[in-house]
């Protein structure tokens, strides 16, 4: 349905505040003309301008409604989150899983593909760019409005190549970033994966949480806290560096440098370490998972073992920050034996006050967390009004 009967070019005038218009249409505190114009103090006319304007570009639907039993029919607006897409990645060490999104975040195609970071950016880079290709194809959605891609840290990149006797591991954020933005010509998003995992986490799962811990149990050990809704960053953007923290009697070395960090003794490298030097033939911590849960009595052990350490560190984190949950994500949280062994120790080490009414759970966003994530740091910046107004005023989402 049109809002009017003659639409009109935008000009930086008549756009302005529709990007507002469209926050309140999302979040339900506004839906019909009258709503609307109260609610920004405006004139209806301008309201109508403004909505014919988002409809152009796709971002708003409407559908007649008759409010109450005797009241007259009125146009009812609603945000259509299929007018665009947005291209998600969460890249591993060992893989990356790929989506394409709708501007909910709600991940309409989706693939994991095996590559291993040591080959540098652009190996990547052509997997992201096929896949993608697949993705968008499949999904027959909106054009793309922006990218989003989750990375390991740079200090987990240089661990990783320590760890497998390479002198470094070439990536240049900025590189990758500006050749992903000179491909797709929309706004791009790097940021770490496991901060992006822990916004879809609270965004999704644990919106009231102040405090919410998000524990990344890979290859390597990593976590982010997000404070009030808000992954923390810290001075140098290094907060959540859980894997580096010592653990008791422990003087393994690591790759960072030091001895005794959880990473050495606890992490999916640790533990393929370990059953190689009992003489157990396997080269990837998903391998020692499946001999954990098939029961076999090293990988058991290892595992439990594993969980034991992890809860110890994750103690200190629950009796300096008390937050309301710890979510799990990684390879090593399909393991039966590991959350046993988390519990085990944190409870017998951590305050009683502050781990009384603390959930320890496995992502309920399973394997597609981090690209939610993704896409929807992407759609955060998007979607913000002054963004909206430039894409309106534009007809376009280029960068």
């Amino acid at each position: 349905m049109a809002v009017s009967e003659r639409s009109h070019p935008p000009t930086p005038a008549s756009v302005e505040g529709a990007g507002v218009l469209l926050g309140m249409i999302r979040s339900g505190r506004a839906r019909t003309v009258t709503q609307l114009a109260d609610a920004m103090g405006v004139a209806r006319s301008t309201i109508l301008q403004r909505l014919d304007h988002l409809q152009r570009l796709g971002l708003v639907r409407s559908e007649m409604r008759t409010e109450g039993a005797r009241g007259r029919p009125a146009a009812v607006f609603g945000f259509d989150p299929r007018a665009g897409t947005v291209l998600a990645a969460h890249l591993g060490l060992t893989g990356v899983r790929l989506a394409v999104t709708d501007l909910d975040g709600e991940v309409l195609a989706a693939r994991f593909r095996t590559v291993d970071v040591a080959r540098g950016p652009g190996a990547v880079l052509d997997l992201l760019h096929g896949t993608f290709e697949e993705l968008s194809a499949e999904a027959a959605a909106g054009p793309v409005v922006g990218v989003g891609v989750g990375t390991p840290s740079t200090f987990e990149l240089k661990a990783y190549a320590r760890g497998h006797g390479l002198s470094a591991v070439g990536w240049d954020r900025d590189e990758f970033r500006d050749a992903l933005a000179a491909r797709y010509h929309v706004p791009v998003l790097l940021d770490l994966d496991v901060a992006m995992l822990a916004l879809a986490e609270h965004r999704v799962s644990w919106p009231d949480a102040e405090v919410l811990v998000c524990v990344k149990l890979g290859t390597l050990i990593d976590a982010s806290v997000v404070v009030r809704g808000l992954p923390v960053r810290g001075a140098d953007r290094l907060a959540g560096e859980l894997g580096h923290i010592k653990v008791t009697d422990a003087d393994d070395p690591c790759a960072c440098g030091s001895v005794g960090c959880l990473d050495a003794v606890a992490s999916g490298s640790a533990l393929v370490r370990q059953m190689v030097a009992a003489g157990r033939p396997v080269d990837h911590v998903s391998q020692v998972v499946q001999l954990a849960n098939d029961g076999d009595r090293d990988a058991v052990h290892l595992i439990r073992r594993s969980g034991r350490r992890i809860g110890e560190v994750l103690s200190s984190v629950v009796n300096l920050l008390n937050p309301a949950g710890i979510s799990m994500w990684g390879y090593l949280t399909e393991a039966e034996s590991l959350l046993a062994g988390i519990r085990e120790s944190l409870y017998q080490t951590a305050l009683p006050g502050s781990s009384e009414n603390l959930r320890l759970i496995n992502t309920a966003l399973g394997e597609l967390a981090g690209v939610r994530g993704a896409a929807l740091s992407v759609i955060d910046i998007v979607l913000e009004p002054r963004a909206v107004d430039r894409a309106v005023l534009t007809g376009s989402w280029s960068a």
